[in-house]
């Protein structure tokens, strides 16, 4: 359908236009999308904009649409790359990066808030300067000012009403709109009248590159300014750099106030019980946190404060390569109109999507509101946790497939954020690798690791909560000699902890990584529970655990002696106390 000029200011929840340049300068010389705009720092300065007064007089601003207006939009104005697949989902492509661009993430260091954050070689946050930030913004800024259409949508994160954060999202893609109105806590009508300024405000001119200048090495762009609540996404199309940009700023603010920001799923039981399930991809988090029996809180990001657990975001972000309807019933049913597709195949005629072609990308991924799942948890709040899962695929066959874990080894696996890459998972791994990803989402941290750790500590001491090491990759020996752990083992495992089986059997030690195991699971064949006994070749499983447990005391050294100047909050008696219950080597 075509869509008139007058639809943005007679839709019910959108306000009014903005026409004009209020409150902001523009600056010459602005090229089409993929150039980037050159500027002189010194001739910048901070305007408000995030009230989007300075759109083009041309340009319709269009506040807070609905799904349906947004659609409308997307097929309009992308006709040829958009579509609605058979069962109404939007499908679109998000151009040349199909996944996100952590090389190209920058934070802003700056006085008020550079204390807070953990900088060096292997932190995820590569320093800018106030002048770099502000060219960036420009860039930004001046793109956008140029589109014949704007989207704003206001939402919130953080289902826990007193802790919510207020985000505004600026962008020239119907497709990013829909995709944020999906993955931000959507505001009631009442709640959009008063939402005033807000916490955060994301302007994507992902059509538009960045300038490659100073401490910017590309043509993209993702910077982050903490302490005035923006971030820049330039050169990049992939929708999941804002959700992942409101994930960042969370897990800045929330251990501020003492609350933790956790990069997990969680589900709860009918009696109350929330289980929070940590893991890499490929661990099984998505598919053992979707349980039909247990109500979902959510899928990815969530808060652990002292009302309990709640969810960071509105919506689920989950991947769809090789999607079954069999395996994954909620996230199959849950992609229909008003969910967006990105990057899949569709056939021409039908409209059918093939879940299981990865000739776009292996991270197709469908976003849609966690109302959309069966059995969501609303509101996604919960207790605090009485179970904690972390997840690993262990490629070298060395840990158990369940182990209880004591707060301080609690701590140490937190930090490893431990998993194995396997031959096939991506170019040019043929044997396993060992990966390790601080607090399961290093690229989202801005604390030190151990900021986080010592929390999830204090707060699993406060509430009486347990943590357990689930290893859902291989038993009886290495990738190529033993096999995958089947999942109907890992289930049995998950049910066992939840009924508080394994709270009440008897367990022995692990030597070297000092696991307790149990000695029975019902469900799982006594033998597999120590994989010591389950290896055909006793010498190689000391081998390969010896050889494991190097790669875990390895990986630790970055965050015993890390580079002065790079972390002035660190409390080396909390690294002391975590690295102490890692693996004892011979």
């Amino acid at each position: 359908m075509a869509i008139s000029a007058g639809m943005a200011n007679t839709r019910a929840i959108s306000g009014q236009r903005n026409m004009g340049r209020k409150g902001w300068t523009s600056v010459p010389h602005t090229r089409g999308a993929g150039a980037h705009v050159k500027t002189k720092a010194s001739t910048l300065e901070y305007k408000q904009v995030h009230t989007v007064d300075w759109a083009s007089e041309r340009a319709q601003v269009i506040r807070n649409a609905s799904p349906s207006e947004l659609i409308e939009y997307a097929l309009e104005l992308e006709a040829g790359s958009t579509h609605l697949d058979a069962r109404g989902a939007l499908a679109t492509r998000s151009g040349k990066k199909t996944g996100r661009s952590p090389k190209d993430k920058r934070v802003v260091k700056e006085p008020k808030t550079e204390g807070s954050v953990w900088w060096g070689v292997t932190s995820p946050n590569v320093p800018i300067s106030e002048d770099e930030y502000l060219l960036q913004r420009n860039v930004a800024i001046e793109y956008l000012s140029t589109k014949d259409h704007l989207f704003v949508i206001d939402g919130f994160a953080d289902w826990n009403k007193e802790n919510r954060v207020k985000v505004r999202i600026v962008c020239t893609r119907p497709y990013h709109a829909l995709f944020m109105h999906n993955m931000l806590i959507r505001p009631t009508r009442e709640e959009l009248a008063t939402f005033k300024d807000p916490d955060l405000v994301i302007y994507n001119a992902g059509q538009c590159s960045a300038d490659p200048v100073g401490n910017m090495t590309s043509g993209t762009a993702v910077c982050l300014h903490l302490s005035r609540g923006e971030m820049v996404v330039l050169g990049t199309e992939y929708a999941g750099e804002m959700k992942k940009g409101v994930f960042t700023f969370m897990n800045y603010l929330a251990p501020k106030n003492r609350r933790l920001s956790l990069h997990s799923g969680c589900n709860v039981g009918q009696d109350g019980d929330t289980t929070l399930f940590f893991g890499l991809s490929g661990t099984g988090k998505t598919t053992l946190s979707a349980d039909e029996h247990r109500p979902l809180v959510g899928d990815d990001e969530h808060i652990w404060g002292d009302e309990g657990i709640s969810n960071i975001e509105g919506g689920c972000y989950a991947k769809c390569i090789k999607l079954n309807k069999e395996r994954e019933p909620q996230i199959y049913e849950a992609l229909r109109y008003g969910a967006v597709l990105e990057n899949v195949v569709l056939d021409p005629i039908t409209r059918e999507v093939d879940f299981d072609d990865n000739s776009i990308t292996d991270n197709t991924r469908a976003s849609y509101p966690v109302e959309f799942v069966k059995n969501a948890a609303i509101p996604c709040c919960s207790t605090h946790p009485r179970h904690i899962i972390m997840l690993c695929c262990d490629a070298f066959g060395v840990l158990p497939p369940v182990a209880k874990l004591t707060n301080n080894q609690a701590m140490y696996h937190f930090v490893s954020g431990y998993s194995a890459k396997v031959a096939g998972t991506e170019v040019g791994v043929s044997e396993p690798q060992a990966t390790f990803s601080a607090c399961f989402g290093s690229a989202f941290l801005v604390w030190h690791p151990t900021k986080y750790a010592a929390l999830l500590s204090e707060k699993m001491a406060q509430h009486g909560t347990t943590a357990w090491l689930v290893n859902t990759g291989w038993t009886g020996g290495a990738y190529g000699v033993g096999h995958r752990m089947p999942l109907s083992h890992t289930r049995a495992i998950i049910d066992a902890i939840h009924s508080g089986e394994l709270l009440d059997v008897e367990y022995e030690t692990l030597p070297v990584f000092n696991l307790q195991i149990p000695l029975s699971c019902s469900g799982v064949p006594s033998e597999e529970l120590n994989p010591a006994r389950n290896w055909p070749d006793t010498d190689g499983y000391l081998r390969g655990q010896e050889h494991l447990a190097k790669l875990f005391v390895e990986n630790f050294q970055q965050y015993m002696d890390p580079s002065p100047g790079t972390v002035a909050h660190l409390d080396t008696r909390i690294v002391d106390q975590i690295f102490r219950a890692g693996p004892t080597l011979p």
